[in-house]
């Protein structure tokens, strides 16, 4: 009698019969386990475990191809000790792939939404990213865009703007020229409304010894199933590779994961 009485105090209590724990959700971009998510929530890369031949789905905004790959964690390399690496392969040939991969048990639809292809080259858009490169001392130099697209990230109606430029006098490895710059920028909201929100970014106003950087739009999904998009972005430098992964939220883009490699 007493088991009896104890089991239904159990269900009164609950609701109903406890569930099982959300799965943890590994994310991987450009070969770096940057985090994962449990239930929706973030979690830093240490809380993440890993098998040996962990199972992912590619995350694109250029393909609808769920094809599950293998990835493989038992590689090292020496300049990323501090790094959790994950590695894939196409299957023509041996070229890692490169892009955003989430664990295979994401249940949800990660790409509810298309972001728009926009025209770089635009009058409105050419006009807006020129006044905010003036905002940064950038006076002289061309105003060079390289990605442009739009996208309701919050899902509130209203899409945002996600660009990103770059302009370098040299390709020298280590010399900077004062007018270089790379930037990847959010807009948000439109017209004479609209704001910018600097994601990350590189603004020389004289000649350094430095790294130049490139940076690009890697993906747009929803990492997290919650129904918001998050934003990838990569930045490339000549002996260096950093993954930034946002999330945009009452307004504000706030930095998730920041995985680099290199000097």
């Amino acid at each position: 009698m007493t088991r009896i009485i104890l089991f239904v105090s159990v269900v009164l209590l609950t609701g109903g019969p406890l569930s099982a724990q959300e799965p943890i959700i590994p994310i991987v971009q450009g070969n770096y386990l940057v985090g994962g998510t449990q239930g929706g929530k973030w979690l830093k890369p240490a809380r993440v475990p890993l098998g040996a031949s962990p199972k992912f789905r590619s995350v694109r905004n250029d393909s609808d191809d769920t094809t599950i790959l293998i990835g493989q964690t038992d590689e090292k390399w020496d300049a990323c000790n501090e790094n959790r690496i994950v590695r894939f392969r196409s299957r023509d040939d041996d070229d890692q792939l490169p892009g955003l991969f989430i664990g295979e048990k994401a249940s949800w639809n990660l790409v509810p939404l298309q972001p728009a292809v926009l025209d770089t080259g635009d009058a409105a858009i050419t006009d807006a990213i020129t006044t905010f490169l003036r905002s940064k001392g950038i006076r002289r130099s061309p105003t060079r865009i390289k990605e442009a697209i739009s996208i309701d990230l919050d899902g509130d109606g209203i899409a945002e703007s996600i660009i990103t430029g770059r302009y370098y006098r040299r390709w020298d490895k280590f010399e900077l020229s004062a007018g270089d710059y790379s930037f990847a920028l959010l807009r948000v909201g439109s017209g004479r409304a609209a704001r910018n929100v600097l994601l990350d970014g590189q603004f020389l106003d004289e000649r350094i010894d430095a790294d130049y950087a490139e940076h690009s739009i890697v993906a747009v999904a929803d990492l997290n199933g919650d129904g918001r998009m998050e934003i990838a972005l990569r930045s490339i430098h000549s002996e260096s590779d950093r993954q930034m992964l946002f999330e945009f939220k009452k307004g504000k883009a706030v930095m998730l994961f920041d995985e680099s490699c290199g000097g």
